[in-house]
């Protein structure tokens, strides 16, 4: 019987040809592999080649807050600041700025290296600005700030607030002010230059502290100063209508001469009105719109002017053959009516200032 032929592999494992095959690949993982390892690290680390920003501790102590002066736009404090960074040349307070600051003058810092970490304190005593609104003087709220900006943009730096150690001198006492609140807040800066860093494509932010105080007014002396004149002059303009001449034996000419008299007092009140709202102005300043000063005035003004429209009908009447004691009579009346509502007026006005 014919025996079939074996087939055996085309390229057996050792035939020269499969052991040249081998060699090729060989050759060719070996020079592959170092080459793509470096090129697959640096792809998995190109999104971590931009380091984290640098971050410090701050926190505050407000020990003396002074010259409070909304006229002028300022109020003066002195307060220690501190940070604690991971190292001396993450500190920021020898570059920060105080971006509300008038020319604050600070200490030499006081550097203490504790538990790998690098501690600042620095004293600041300065004026600063701040926007006021006192249109309901003397029943405002204020929050002012002391503003501090850091010295390298959020890329590169950050600031964390410690409210818990933040703190104001329980003896601060301010004239005329009540402080009510205080606290840090972590807020950001963003500004459309970049300051030159051509890295930089959308402007520049800035991460700012802003160390907030409450204030309310304690003493409303100012007000009462202010406003008794207008009260006195309305007073004493209601008199001269209340003053009764029905039942004298006086001429008309008499009449006539007590209504002129009327005028000069009307007059003599609305020049006072008007100089004391301009020493008003000086005390109580708003850019805001009309305060509640000047509404007081005002209300003041327009009820002086309709009592001087009032008498100046009456002597048309009394000159023309008028009844005298009808006029009288009118101005009696219409002295009280107006009375009441110049109190409402100005009862209402503040306290519509008051509930705000």
């Amino acid at each position: 019987m014919a025996m079939e032929p074996r087939h055996e592999a085309a390229f057996p494992l050792s035939s020269p040809i499969a052991a040249v095959i081998l060699l090729v690949l060989s050759t060719a993982c070996a020079l592959w592999l170092p080459a793509a390892g470096p090129a697959a690290a640096a792809t998995a680390a190109a999104p971590a080649g931009r380091a984290a920003p640098v971050r410090c501790e701050l926190s505050a102590y407000v020990s003396d807050l002074y010259d409070i002066d909304p006229a002028k736009g300022r109020f003066s404090a002195r307060l220690w600041i501190w940070t604690i960074c991971p190292d001396r040349r993450a500190d920021p307070l020898p570059k920060i700025s105080f971006a509300n600051a008038d020319d604050p003058g600070t200490s030499e810092p006081n550097i203490i290296e504790q538990d790998g970490h690098v501690l600042d304190q620095v004293r600041v005593q300065s004026s600063f600005r701040q926007a006021w609104d006192v249109r309901d003087f003397p029943f405002d709220h204020h929050r002012i700030e002391v503003i501090l900006t850091a010295p390298d943009d959020t890329d590169h730096f950050r600031f964390t607030v410690n409210n818990a150690d933040a703190q104001t001198n329980p003896e601060i006492r301010p004239q005329g002010w009540r402080l009510t609140g205080f606290r840090l807040v972590s807020a950001t800066k963003h500004y459309t230059t970049t300051y030159g860093d051509h890295s930089l494509k959308n402007g520049s932010t800035y991460d700012q502290v802003h160390i907030r105080m409450d204030l309310e007014r304690s003493d409303p002396t100012i007000f009462w100063k202010l406003t008794i004149p207008l009260y006195l002059a309305v007073l004493i303009a209601v008199s001269t209508f209340l003053v009764s001449t029905r039942h004298e034996e006086l001429e008309t000419t008499a009449r006539l001469e007590g209504i002129h008299n009327r005028l000069g007092v009307l007059g003599g009140g609305l020049f006072v009105v008007v100089l004391n709202m301009q020493q008003a102005s000086d005390v109580v300043t708003s850019a805001d719109g009309l305060t509640l000063i000047d509404r007081l005035h005002l209300t003041t003004l327009a009820f002086l002017l309709v009592a001087v429209a009032g008498t100046v009908l009456a002597w048309r009447w009394t000159s023309h053959g008028g009844s005298t004691t009808l006029a009288e009579r009118i101005s009696h009346r219409g002295a009280w009516c107006g009375l009441a509502a110049y109190v409402a007026a100005c009862g209402a006005l503040v306290l519509l200032a008051a509930c705000r």
